[in-house]
């Protein structure tokens, strides 16, 4: 039997990534609504499914990590459009079905172009840019989460695209340089790690900055809690007295 094929990615995928979804799941969500549980369910299937990829390399895990980040981008941006539909009641009511439509869509045509990495990259950045779009008009244009959506926004475009996505550019395209050189020293890790960490950590953050503009819009009374002093949530002011 053979052991775990790569062991420092496939540790940062648990910690880096599905961790962070379990915080949500336990932490999160403070108006109990099923978004924000699939959302923050599909980021630890993220971590899981990478862990699978990088434990074994083999094909079948590839679609486990990449296919739940198209689906949590497109649940974000769900997210991004109904944050101020009333409970129960959403403004577009036929939007689900069709985000779902539109997700086996792309799941058969992810499937019958695997083998093109370029098809799932187009993809995934199509649905990044309109998301891009969608928080920029939600918190920065109508400030509709406040100060706390905006800045907990601002760390997470940070984390991701300021410290995840140029390591993983790094590693992507000098991953072979930096073990011939450094592998001693960083006892076989790669600028992958980081990339772990850091794009776990914005997309946690992106989910929480959403709901914070959920709560606003629904007028329940909040206060921003943090978890190991780092880990940022929204607690309900009922549900945060006996803390």
């Amino acid at each position: 039997m053979n052991g775990v094929v790569e062991f420092h990615n496939t540790w940062s995928s648990v910690l880096g990534l599905a961790l962070f979804g379990l915080i949500g799941l336990v932490k999160g969500n403070p108006t109990k609504e099923v978004r924000y549980t699939l959302g923050y369910f599909v980021l630890m299937m993220i971590g899981l499914g990478s862990a699978g990829l990088h434990g074994t390399l083999h094909w079948v895990f590839q679609s486990s990590d990449e296919l739940p980040m198209i689906y949590l981008v497109t649940q974000m941006n769900f997210m991004a459009v109904e944050f101020d539909s009333p409970r129960g009641k959403p403004k577009y009511p036929r939007l689900p079905l069709m985000l779902t439509i539109l997700m086996i869509i792309n799941t058969l045509v992810y499937y019958k172009f695997q083998h093109l990495y370029l098809v799932f990259i187009g993809t995934y950045t199509v649905a990044s840019t309109y998301h891009t779009y969608l928080v920029y008009k939600l918190v920065y244009s109508t400030n509709s989460g406040g100060q706390v959506s905006r800045k907990l926004c601002q760390l997470s475009q940070i984390s991701y695209l300021g410290i995840g996505l140029p390591f993983w550019l790094l590693d992507m395209f000098h991953c072979d340089w930096f073990l011939s050189h450094f592998a001693g020293y960083s006892m076989g890790m790669t600028f992958h790690v980081i990339w772990h960490f850091a794009a776990g950590y914005g997309a946690y953050l992106g989910l929480v900055s959403l709901e914070n503009c959920r709560v606003m819009a629904l007028g329940l009374p909040c206060r921003m809690e943090y978890l190991f002093g780092v880990i940022p949530y929204i607690a309900l002011v009922e549900d945060s007295k006996d803390d």
